[in-house]
């Protein structure tokens, strides 16, 4: 009996894609095994921070440590420090080719608009605890698994770092949604801020279906 070619072709696709979702879900496994405090011994390549942590409050921190043998261990960290802390982390080793090519241009470009700079990794280090103290004093934890990628900065230490960071905006937390933030996301952001300090003692800029919601008028200047 003929087989249709149709059904073949899709019958591969399945088996393509869970083959896909098989090597995806054992590289997963493999990158969470991997122990930062193995690589602290290495020297540090840079850290970098965002500007836009400044400016709009989100941004990114990195700090990367070069071993001999052309690999590069990297962590990575999205900071709200206007309100969630540390929302998203991750450490990775990957060839130094590798990191030169496409993670550091990624994280360029993201930050295209406002630029990043060097940053001494005590200042990187302290900059991320109060980040993540602060949004814990808001109700939110930091990213899973930011204790992990923490370790990286090794031996380095925050009472070095005579810079004084600043959270929240104008004295006032302030949510502004990201572009993974869903509905339910939002609901959960702006009932634990009405909870730990209190309606109309937080700011916020969100989109509910299609339409801009802001606390402050200035607040969507922001989006645009």
């Amino acid at each position: 009996m003929a087989v249709d070619p149709k059904k073949r072709q899709k019958k591969l696709q399945r088996k393509a894609q869970k083959r896909k979702q098989k090597v995806s879900s054992k590289n997963k496994i493999q990158q969470k095994g991997l122990q930062p405090l193995k690589y602290v011994e290495h020297p540090i390549l840079e850290c970098l921070m965002g500007k836009s942590i400044d400016e709009v409050g989100m941004g990114s921190v990195l700090i990367a440590r070069e071993t001999p043998y052309a690999e590069v261990a990297v962590s990575a960290f999205v900071v709200d420090g206007w309100c969630l802390g540390v929302k998203e982390a991750f450490f990775t080793v990957m060839r130094k080719t590798d990191y030169l090519s496409k993670l550091k241009p990624m994280l360029t470009k993201t930050h295209e608009e406002h630029g990043i700079h060097a940053v001494e990794p005590d200042c990187a280090r302290k900059f991320l605890q109060e980040a993540v103290a602060y949004g814990e004093s808001l109700g939110f934890e930091p990213a899973e698994d930011y204790w992990r990628a923490e370790k990286l900065f090794g031996d380095a230490d925050p009472s070095n770092c005579e810079t004084e960071f600043v959270f929240g905006r104008e004295g006032r937390p302030c949510y502004m949604q990201g572009p993974n933030d869903d509905m339910k996301v939002v609901r959960y952001v702006i009932e634990k801020l009405t909870e730990t300090v209190g309606e109309g003692n937080f700011d916020y800029l969100i989109e509910i279906n299609g339409e801009r919601q802001a606390s402050q008028p200035d607040l969507e200047a922001l989006w645009d």
